[in-house]
């Protein structure tokens, strides 16, 4: 496909035009009467409306649909069933067409059941700061109420009562109370509709609209069918079911992405629906969701009782109140380029499926039971000038192994994340992201093969980032591969770090990750009454890092808030080299970063050692240890006793097991539980030169307990001017 080619006539023979297929666009609605049991709406203005299009009649039939998860994870298609007949429904309030419900069984005996309302309206805040409108939290509206067969009252006028009682916690519903009727125009007979469909309620102002969802399904089928490619014309075109692209190569595109909206402000939906297939290219095209980043609870979920996680507005696999632009599962090679995305519930784009080894594909509801989707994956996807606003999880999550997502002068603001991706060969350039965080670049396993291509490489270079209220940084998690951080400029960075790093390894094996973080500016400012948080420029845990010519600083006068270069003291093979780092608090220091506070909170944190302490003793050689992150490898490494009968001992670890956290040492010894400790590589290798440290209260602070392998030369530090 040729990605800059646009349709110059859409008679050429080579398109589909939506508009041939009854797809009107148009924006026209009006109220109409109707009685319940008829199926003709006598309207008070008959606009636009012809017969064989689709309208949508809010406020005249009244109905009630839902999902039920077993006790295992609700996010997966095979624990999850169409509700049926376990529970009653009535009810809802004239004044609202649209309201949905979680119920959730608990551990008590007797049993019992929360229930809460999948709206922001009814969630509390967490905390009062003016900056966080966002800071609601998911709360159960009504906790451990029996389970009997009485009607039970919920809110808006809904009640419901169980026809089944033998629930097992950890179980759930989630249901949808709806007025609203989707029907064809079968005849019109003045101002009067004849629909396919008939009302269950009287109504002497049902709001009548057009609806496009079966017009625009019936033209992508036709495109795909006769291999052609789609245009949608200007207009406004809304769905309730989004467009579904199966197993077949398509290219759509709309007038602009300005004029030509698809709209699922009223429903639980992606707009497309993308499984499988070769090519696939949207373009030109503006999208609408229901509920963005500013009006959803900051914490996304909440635990069942069972332990799993259920995300009430993620992703349509919950089934439960999400939208999305686009929802894509192993379709080899996707474009999408010119579009507007806003209001989505849940991520914009989101993407899983299989990988190039395919042991283990990520393939999550509504498409687990399509198996030839565990046959390809994603080779290759690319965004291009994509516009994403207030959406309330990721604007780009790859969530899976697919290859070579590349984000390329996308202007992304106010949304959960920039981007989280597990994939092969990211690459993130030019793009503008503000009040967001800014990227996660995490894995879902490491390769133990070693022939095989691990995941986690990215190039990540001539981005501009600027804080927020909610404005984070970028972060490289486990388990990555090799990353370039280059030629970025990060503007008022105030919350947090602008670059972490958290490479340290994952379950019991050292991490092998590459990472040059290169030519950065990196500005940590206040700026515009965002939160004055303590901050720091580049945050190091884990190894084979290099930081070299970057410029850190802060303009502000409150420089005791600020650090330039943080280095956790179990990092090894760290270089750090002709940087500048101006008017900070702290130059360059080791320790680890700890958050002590933080939404209700200044945001304050503490710089601590590779501590821990004895959990419980095992022996005189061996204990349980209970702060050590179990990502590391601690074997050979030094321990130094800091509390109890052996402080100011130095041990040596003979052996870390992650999984029961027993540390062995090579010698025997008295302890207990509540002895502290620190530990610290064998051999550090740190080569900290030629940087140039200006005004920095505490310039050069390394004070590790083993100082082998600690390299400073050449520095450059310019006092404060008290």
């Amino acid at each position: 496909m040729n990605n800059l080619e646009v349709p110059n006539s859409i008679n050429s023979g080579q398109w589909i035009n939506a508009a041939d297929c009854g797809a009107s666009g148009s924006e026209f609605a009006t109220t109409g009467k109707i009685t319940a049991g008829s199926n003709e709406i006598t309207l008070k203005n008959i606009g636009d409306f012809q017969v064989g299009q689709e309208v949508a009649a809010s406020g005249c039939c009244l109905h009630y649909y839902g999902t039920l998860y077993n006790e295992a994870e609700p996010y997966l298609a095979k624990n999850q069933k169409v509700l049926s007949d376990e529970l009653e429904f009535r009810g809802l309030d004239k004044d609202k067409t649209w309201q949905t419900f979680v119920i959730h069984f608990q551990k008590t005996k007797p049993a019992s059941f929360n229930w809460m309302v999948i709206d922001p309206d009814f969630q509390k805040k967490r905390c009062n700061h003016p900056l966080y409108t966002q800071a609601y939290k998911w709360d159960w509206q009504e906790k451990e109420l029996p389970l009997n067969k009485d009607w039970f009252t919920l809110s808006n006028g809904v009640q419901a009562r169980f026809t089944k009682l033998d629930w097992s916690p950890g179980e759930s519903v989630s249901f949808h109370a709806r007025n609203r009727l989707l029907a064809k125009i079968v005849a019109i007979k003045d101002k009067t509709l004849v629909l396919s469909k008939s009302a269950n309620l009287d109504a002497t102002d049902a709001v009548v609209r057009h609806h496009d969802q079966l017009a625009l399904q019936s033209a992508l089928e036709k495109a795909a069918t006769e291999k052609k490619s789609l245009f949608i014309p200007s207009g406004r075109y809304f769905l309730d079911s989004g467009l579904w692209i199966k197993n077949t190569s398509l290219r759509i595109e709309g007038a602009d992405r300005e004029h030509t909206t698809l709209d699922v402000t009223e429903d639980n939906t992606a707009v497309f629906w993308i499984a499988g297939g070769k090519d696939v290219a949207v373009r030109n095209l503006g999208m609408a969701g229901h509920t963005g980043f500013m009006k959803l609870p900051g914490n996304t979920n909440f635990k069942t009782a069972s332990g799993f996680t259920f995300w009430p507005t993620a992703n349509q696999q919950m089934e439960v109140k999400g939208c999305a632009a686009a929802n894509i599962v192993s379709t080899e090679h996707l474009l999408f380029e010119n579009l507007n995305i806003t209001g989505m519930a849940s991520e914009a784009f989101y993407l899983h499926g299989s990988c190039r080894y395919a042991k283990k594909p990520f393939i999550q509801a509504p498409h687990e039971n399509m198996p030839e989707l565990q046959k390809q994956y994603t080779k290759s996807c690319i965004f291009h000038r994509c516009n994403v606003f207030d959406c309330a999880f990721n604007a780009f999550n790859n969530n899976d192994q697919g290859e070579n997502t590349s984000i390329l002068h996308c202007h992304v603001e106010r949304v959960g994340n920039f981007c989280e991706t597990g994939g092969r060969f990211l690459k993130i350039i030019g793009n503008y992201a503000k009040d967001c965080h800014f990227l996660s670049v995490n894995g879902h396993g490491r390769s133990e093969n070693p022939e095989e291509i691990d995941i986690g490489q990215a190039i990540i270079s001539d981005n501009i980032v600027e804080g927020g209220a909610w404005g984070y940084g970028l972060n490289i998690n486990n388990p990555i591969s090799k990353v370039i951080i280059s030629n970025n400029l990060f503007i008022a960075c105030s919350k947090a770090p602008a670059i972490g790093i958290n490479n340290r390894g994952q379950r019991g094996f050292p991490g092998k990750a590459t990472i040059s973080i290169t030519g950065n500016n990196i500005d940590l400012s206040l700026r515009e009454q965002f939160p004055d948080y303590k901050r720091v420029g580049i945050v190091v845990q884990g190894s084979n890092v290099i930081i070299a010519n970057n410029h850190i600083y802060d303009h502000g006068n409150e420089v005791k808030k600020t650090t330039g270069i943080s280095i956790s003291n179990d990092s090894t093979n760290i270089h750090v080299h002709d940087n500048i780092i101006n008017n900070c608090y702290n130059g360059i220091r080791n320790g680890t970063r700890t958050y002590i506070d933080g939404i209700n909170g200044n945001g304050d944190f503490k710089f601590l050692h590779s501590e821990s302490e004895v959990e419980e003793a095992l022996g005189t050689d061996s204990f349980e240890d209970k702060l050590l992150l179990y990502l590391s490898c601690y074997q050979g490494w030094k321990l130094r006793w800091l509390t109890g009968h052996n402080a100011g001992k130095v041990s040596i670890i003979k052996s870390f097991d992650h999984q029961t956290r027993t540390l062995k040492l090579g010698e025997k010894l008295e302890m207990q539980a509540g002895d502290r400790f620190e530990v610290c590589p064998e051999f550090s290798n740190w080569q900290i030169h030629n940087n140039t440290i200006e005004n920095c209260i505490k310039p050069l602070k390394v004070d590790m307990f083993s100082p082998e392998g600690i390299f400073l030369k050449d520095n450059v530090i310019i006092p404060t001017k008290e």
